[in-house]
């Protein structure tokens, strides 16, 4: 897992140095110290890169060379302008009795922890970064609906790739996961479908906050965009079954979860540079994978497994370019976007039309192709800094 970062925010060296000392003790090698000493130098920080805990003091001077002066509502109103470190934990510490009982409500309500520097200091923090150790810290998380989705990344062979070992975290059927000096894990739902997606993937962005989030695996395709073997990234998502039923019939109701306009050029210029995706073939000795090639579509997600034509025909009514049909993409795509806007996308291969016709034999070469892609694409997405 990779390590806590922390940021102090403080102009006095003798507390900073207390402050840092105390953080260090509890997390050991385990922490990244990035230390300002002017508010100046703070913004930046807080805009520039994502912290696990913030401690701040509220009295700092603007620019070096500077008095001091209180800067308690700007704090707060960077802190939560700040698309990096909105969910971070924040704690304001001050050595003036007065201005923590001014302020103690207005923190509370922007939910950040304000303590005095008196003798119970050390005991307020080592509560704050208890929370801070629950989080599991991960790069990244994926998720599968089934063991055959998560059991074909032993089919991974991209540089710096490490199938780990399985892990029960808090609950979570877990796998620890490396790609080079990134750090994550591979958890499969305990059923199929939109609910233990939605809730796997709530809970597994609470306990890892990750930076990106996916899913890897199979799913049906529609004939007329996509053909068996095609590797399908959503690219806005719905449920399917939403809407009202009445006399005259069904009426959806479509509320749809885009793909990240970054992560959408980003994936589709990977497609662009290797379009039947050579890189990802098998070798001599390796489950053969389609290279039918992959596209970017609109997807539907339901809870139920579809194998008939007559019903397919239904969901494609819905949108004129649906490409695929799962069971699980809306409700991890839906759980990103709740918790703060995390990246996150889907890649899965079509192994059926979902009709009659639906069989197993394209399911385990079908789920390695998405593994392959996934890691690679996971790979690429953190060098190119899009995340």
């Amino acid at each position: 897992m990779r390590a806590v970062r922390v940021l102090v925010i403080e102009d006095d060296t003798s507390k900073s140095a207390e402050i840092c000392a105390e953080i260090r003790s509890f997390f050991g090698n385990g922490v990244v110290l990035d230390v300002a000493d002017v508010f100046a130098d703070a913004v930046r920080k807080i805009h520039g890169q994502e912290y696990d805990l913030i401690v701040t003091d509220l009295l700092l001077p603007r620019r070096r060379g500077e008095d001091e002066i209180d800067v308690s509502d700007e704090i707060i109103d960077e802190m939560a302008n700040s698309t990096k470190n909105a969910l971070t934990t924040i704690v304001a510490i001050s050595r003036f009795e007065d201005v923590v009982a001014e302020r103690q409500n207005v923190f509370t309500q922007s939910g950040i922890f304000l303590i005095r520097f008196d003798d119970d200091w050390r005991r307020c923090l080592n509560i704050c970064m208890q929370k801070v150790a629950f989080h599991t810290t991960c790069d990244f998380v994926i998720i599968c609906a089934i063991e055959l989705e998560r059991a074909a990344f032993e089919g991974v062979n991209h540089p710096g790739f490490e199938f780990g070992e399985l892990v029960s975290a808090h609950g979570l059927d877990a796998r620890n996961f490396r790609i080079g000096d990134l750090t994550g894990v591979c958890i499969v739902q305990p059923r199929m479908g939109l609910v233990d997606a939605g809730i796997v993937a709530t809970r597994a962005l609470d306990l890892f906050s990750p930076k990106l989030i996916c899913m890897a695996g199979i799913c049906g395709g529609m004939k007329d965009e996509a053909e068996l073997g095609t590797l399908l990234i959503s690219d806005i998502c719905w449920e399917h079954q939403a809407g009202k039923w009445n006399a005259d019939g069904f009426v959806l109701r479509s509320y749809q979860e885009p793909l990240n306009n970054q992560l959408r050029v980003n994936l589709q210029q990977m497609i662009i540079a290797d379009p039947a995706l050579t890189s990802l073939r098998s070798k001599a000795h390796e489950v053969e994978v389609p290279h039918v090639g992959a596209k970017i579509l609109p997807t539907a997600s339901g809870s139920a497994v579809i194998a008939a034509s007559g019903y397919a025909r239904e969901i494609s009514a819905q949108h004129g370019k649906v490409g695929g049909i799962d069971m699980e993409v809306y409700g991890i795509h839906r759980a990103a976007a709740l918790h703060g806007g995390v990246k996150c996308f889907a890649a899965k291969t079509v192994v059926d039309h979902a009709d009659e016709a639906k069989g197993d034999a394209l399911q385990k070469p079908g789920a390695i192709l998405s593994a392959r892609f996934v890691v690679k694409a996971i790979d690429q997405l953190f060098q190119s800094g899009g995340l």
